[in-house]
């Protein structure tokens, strides 16, 4: 088995654990939310894009809005991220908050 088979089964294995437990996200009240299935599944599209590989970014999607946080090592990164999560999804507004490092 060579470094790409593995980092690919990693990948999916990420993968598939978000899709079956869900994420969890914890708003200003310290409550925890749930994230929708819309959003798992742009997390999805985002973590098997190679070119986003190490970025840390999450997506919160509340009243017709997609909320982009987190953190990029290239301003390339931030503009792709938010270019997948537009392609892929019904919604068309985007809030990019991506920080990049």
């Amino acid at each position: 088995m060579n470094l790409k088979t593995t980092m690919a089964e990693t990948r999916y294995l990420v993968l598939w654990l978000l899709l079956v437990s869900g994420c969890t996200v914890f708003d200003g009240s310290g409550m925890a939310t749930q994230d929708t299935a819309e959003a798992v599944r742009l997390k999805a599209v985002l973590l098997e894009a190679e070119d986003l590989a190490g970025s840390a970014i999450d997506i919160t999607i509340a009243d017709g809005e997609i909320l982009l946080e987190g953190f990029v090592e290239t301003a390339t990164q931030r503009q792709r991220a938010e270019d997948l999560v537009r392609e892929n999804s019904k919604l068309d507004d985007v809030s990019n908050q991506i920080v990049v490092k």
